[in-house]
């Protein structure tokens, strides 16, 4: 039977890997995505983001839930305080998304592409979408203090 040691371990292993996902996840948006658009017009912005929101929510939402988990769970199984930084950075994104960029969201996703037909329109999604991305560069800080952390209490390097 394996030892409650031995359990925070594998749980610790597993969280480590998913703040990495976490993590590599919003710094790919954050450094490729969101710079290679900074040049495109405000219609090709919405299209892509409007293309990319709902597979990446649909992702996102229920893996940041079951980390956020896991985490308590090596957080009451390891009882390394070290580990509550990372609880607390994933388990955050979720109140951060629904307090700070859901209203941005939802105009973004109730935009129509055809209907941006003047330069002051397109400028509107363009500034919404740049928007989001600043909003999206909070996660991305989030998940990757996470994720070092993280790193840290697996490794045992603060005692």
């Amino acid at each position: 039977m394996a030892t409650s040691k031995e359990y925070g371990k594998f749980l610790e292993a597993a969280a480590l890997f998913g703040t990495g996902i976490a993590a590599g996840f919003t710094f790919y948006i954050t450094k490729i995505e969101i710079p290679s658009r900074k040049n495109d017009t405000g219609a090709y912005n919405l299209a892509h983001y409007q293309h990319v929101f709902p597979p990446s929510a649909a992702f996102m939402k229920p893996f940041g839930q079951v980390l956020s988990t896991l985490i308590g769970g090596v957080v009451y199984a390891t009882r390394k305080p070290l580990w509550c930084i990372p609880f607390a950075c994933i388990g955050a994104l979720g109140p951060f998304t629904a307090y700070f960029i859901a209203d941005t969201n939802k105009t973004l996703m109730g935009m129509k592409t055809l209907e941006l037909r003047t330069p002051d329109q397109d400028e509107k999604a363009k500034e919404l979408v740049t928007k989001w991305g600043k909003l999206h560069n909070i996660r991305t800080c989030m998940s990757l203090v996470g994720f070092a952390a993280a790193v840290v209490a697996s490794l045992d390097l603060v005692p």
